[in-house]
């Protein structure tokens, strides 16, 4: 493992014996991800939270296929007589140069933790570590397991990596801000790339030149029909948690007095339950074909690029039961219980046949300008999570 500076703790023994320091000193490390503007990476980060484990004599794992992009697994574990628990966290964030401020401050203020990842997701991250911790001098029966994972924000391929490696459990709790309720489904995505092809002229040439941009014109009226068909079509029950699409970027042309020669649509597909990549794929399929045979000069290719299944669990599952009573002890009131719109890593702790669902604090200003967690619904549900331990890894 490499022997990485720990800003803000440079012998690895800073003041983080509670959820609240332990998240500050989190947000202190820049982990941005290094897929968007000025993103470090998560070696820093990683190296901090092995350290954390180690001096309280936790078991810990380096994952690193991809250099400089390394996650970590902590293991509290138990006599191996009953079930296994794992807590899934992300450690990179989105860039910090859209904050507005000091990205990595952790100031505390009137009840709130400010900073980037201070919601999405280092105080969740943070939770599950002191449970973890605290799992240590429990005496369970049931291993205790954090996975803490890179690049959730882009591809998510840490969580992928941690579960190539061999890591499983007999159930899951994602620690996204959920504002305290708990998820038990969310959509999928699909992104694909359709290129128009064209043929470059000069633009006083109409008799030599096909507008790629102007073709793609058409494939774009075709996204909008088939985004109001998917919104409308029946089996959902409303309009957020229906399937969606929508063209993400667009890229054509070289200079203005030029037919340009091809034009690129970014399209995500928002998926639920029953849909496939190759349905979404089929579904483009039939656009792009009908409008090459009923288009002068419509030609196109379409790329494939990225698959995420959707996630769901029945909210009469005995583990969310489980999670939903202890959730209800600590917060005083029973949590909501539903789906949500966004994806998350639970999906793919899903396909590996992991049951489990999202839930973490009250937070805030994800991706946005300013960030922060609520430190009340922080500390409950550290708790939580200890209680949930010791009940179900008893």
């Amino acid at each position: 493992m490499p022997n990485a500076v720990l800003p803000g703790s440079h012998d690895g023994k800073a003041n983080t014996e509670d959820v609240v320091s332990l998240t500050q000193a989190l947000i202190h490390i820049d982990s941005s991800n290094p897929g968007m503007e000025a993103g470090v990476g998560e070696t820093n980060i990683a190296s901090f939270i092995s350290k954390w484990f180690e001096q309280r004599g936790i078991e810990t794992h380096w994952i690193e296929p991809v250099p400089g992009r390394p996650s970590v697994v902590a293991i509290v574990r138990g006599s191996g007589s009953s079930k296994s628990l794992m807590f899934n966290g992300h450690l990179d964030t989105v860039t910090l140069t859209t904050y507005d401020g000091d990205a990595l401050s952790g100031d505390l203020r009137e009840g709130k933790i400010y900073g980037r990842g201070a919601a999405d997701m280092k105080s969740g991250l943070a939770a599950a570590m002191m449970a973890l911790a605290a799992a240590r001098d429990a005496s369970l029966s049931g291993d205790v397991i954090l996975t803490a994972v890179a690049d959730e924000e882009m591809e998510s391929f840490g969580t992928e990596q941690v579960l190539q490696a061999g890591f499983r459990a007999d159930a899951a709790i994602v620690a996204e801000p959920t504002e305290m309720a708990i998820i038990s489904s969310h959509k999928g995505l699909a992104i694909f790339y359709v290129d128009i092809e064209g043929r470059a002229a000069h633009g006083s040439r109409p008799d030599m030149g096909i507008d790629a941009i102007c073709k793609a014109g058409y494939f774009l009226v075709e996204i909008d029909r088939l985004s109001n068909r998917l919104q409308s079509q029946g089996g959902v029950r409303d309009r957020l948690h229906a399937p969606n699409v929508h063209a993400g970027v667009i890229k054509g042309g070289a200079e203005v007095s030029s037919y340009p020669a091809s034009c690129t649509i970014s399209i995500e597909r928002r998926t639920v339950a029953g849909e496939t990549p190759e349905s979404v794929q089929a579904e483009l399929l039939l656009i792009l074909d009908r409008l090459s045979s009923s288009v002068t000069d419509f030609k196109y290719n379409l790329r494939p690029s990225f698959f995420r299944a959707p996630f769901g669990i029945s909210a009469s599952h005995p583990f969310v039961e489980t999670v939903a009573t202890h959730a209800a002890k600590c917060m005083g009131s029973r949590p909501k219980i539903h789906g949500e719109t966004y994806w998350t890593d639970m999906a793919l702790l899903a396909e590996a046949g992991i049951p489990g669902l999202i839930w973490g604090p009250n937070g805030y200003g994800l991706h946005a300008k300013t960030e922060w967690v609520e430190v009340e619904s922080l500390q409950k549900l550290t708790d939580a999570y200890r209680e949930i331990i010791m009940d179900f890894c008893a």
